[in-house]
């Protein structure tokens, strides 16, 4: 059978559309109060796209994640080395080997950096004084694979050092700086100049992720719904009818008018007891939109005008296990790791893997010498 690739490369309209200032004004009783704090200058982005994280002296505590032994870092020492040796082959320095060793660039006072982007700074510590813990996100993104780092395990930030900490370790908010229109066909760099980055602060509350849906809308029609958490709960079976009459409510008294977009993705909150609906965010409707338990194929190809009904996609107890890793998790600890954990079996395969491994080294350092 031959599969049919549906081009879904979103305009650069359709992208803007989908970020936090654009359509918060439009949905504002519907969303968690937020403050959004725009335009970012150069030196707070530049400082997100830093090595490092460094924290300001005036936070509750100082942390800096470099590259030291038993330091967090995304690159190798052995990458380290390499990258600042091909810098130093682009100077002409190529001739000695012995420079192939890893080199620290002297750092910029703390208070220097932050001094460059002191407003911003300053935003971020009234915000948290006015309305409490508060929940980061940049304009398309929150750093959810960041939480990690985080001692609640959450992305409440209780200060400015919770905030930077969260976006200094997410890929996604690099993703939002860097490659946000990476999907949109044509564009240049003098096409982007005009876009503006954003910080929002969105005041914090307790969420139970197994009320968090993805809902996928094509031609101003909602052609199916996916749980965002990918754990099996019980309960949720049970409330498929209940979950269709709120956002279908939502979505048409709220949503399919306004949006200016016929095609895009939303999330959605429903706490209990049932009688409201939060709009969280709203995404475009392309491939980089995490599908959750639907494919983009089967997205692209579904017909609006055909479906009588849509699907809501829960994560049942005989598929559970397909859906069992934590969400995230792969930005936490190498992914065989994470695999290994779900299986008893495979853990043990990978701790004699390594024991094998210590061992062959242990033998080619006896044979060095």
């Amino acid at each position: 059978m031959t599969h049919v690739f549906h081009q879904l490369a979103p305009t650069k309209d359709q992208v803007l559309h989908c970020q936090f200032s654009h359509w918060y004004p439009l949905y504002k009783k519907h969303t968690p109060k937020a403050k959004v704090i725009r335009p970012l200058p150069k030196a707070f982005i530049d400082y997100l796209a830093a090595d490092g994280i460094d924290l300001p002296e005036d936070g509750h505590y100082e942390v800096n994640m470099g590259t030291g032994d038993g330091e967090y870092s995304d690159w190798s020492e052995d990458e380290e080395a390499s990258t600042h040796s091909s810098d130093e082959d682009e100077d002409g320095d190529d001739d000695d080997d012995d420079k192939q060793v890893k080199i620290k660039t002297p750092k910029r006072p703390v208070a220097e950096i932050f001094a460059e982007f002191q407003s911003i700074h300053d935003d971020i510590k009234a915000t948290i004084e006015e309305m409490g813990p508060v929940t980061p996100k940049m304009n398309w993104s929150a750093p959810r694979d960041a939480v990690w780092i985080m001692a609640t395990n959450t992305m409440k930030c209780d200060n400015a050092s919770d905030v930077y900490l969260l976006l200094n370790a997410s890929n996604y908010i690099m993703h939002d700086i860097s490659s946000a229109f990476s999907e949109c066909d044509g564009l240049t760099e003098d096409d982007l100049k005009d876009v503006q980055y954003e910080l929002v602060l969105r005041k914090w509350f307790n969420v139970n992720p197994a009320l968090e849906f993805r809902v996928f809308v094509k031609d101003r029609h909602i052609i199916g719904i996916t749980q965002r958490d990918l754990n099996f709960y019980d309960y949720l079976d049970a409330l498929k009818p209940t979950i269709r009459n709120l956002v279908d409510e939502f979505f048409e008294t709220v949503i399919v008018d306004t949006f200016p977009d016929d095609d895009f993705v939303m999330d959605v909150y429903l706490p209990r007891p049932f009688d409201k609906v939060f709009l969280i965010d709203i995404n475009p409707f392309s491939r980089k939109t995490d599908s959750q338990m639907y494919t983009w194929h089967e997205l692209a190809s579904m017909n609006p005008e055909s479906i009588e009904e849509y699907d809501i996609r829960l994560v049942t107890e005989t598929d559970k296990g397909r859906f069992a890793t934590k969400e995230h998790s792969e930005n936490m600890v190498p992914m065989d790791v994470v695999n290994a954990s779900l299986d008893s079996h495979a853990m043990a395969e990978l701790a004699q893997q390594w024991k094998e491994l210590q061992m062959k080294g242990g033998d080619d350092g006896e044979k060095a010498t």
